[in-house]
């Protein structure tokens, strides 16, 4: 392999890194997003306050 090839192979791995951290938060941050949304467009005679999950 020589010096491109290895230097292109760590690039893109340096590259690509930050995304398997962002990824997974911003998974999370829509998830809560969501779950709020829903909760919120209930109403709360519906649920008692300990049914909701």
């Amino acid at each position: 392999m020589n010096r491109w090839t290895a230097l292109g192979v760590m690039m893109t791995f340096f590259v690509m890194l930050p995304l398997d951290i962002d990824a997974p938060a911003l998974n999370l941050c829509l998830m809560a997003a969501v779950r709020w949304a829903v909760l919120a467009g209930i109403p709360d005679t519906m649920f008692v306050r300990g049914q909701a999950a």
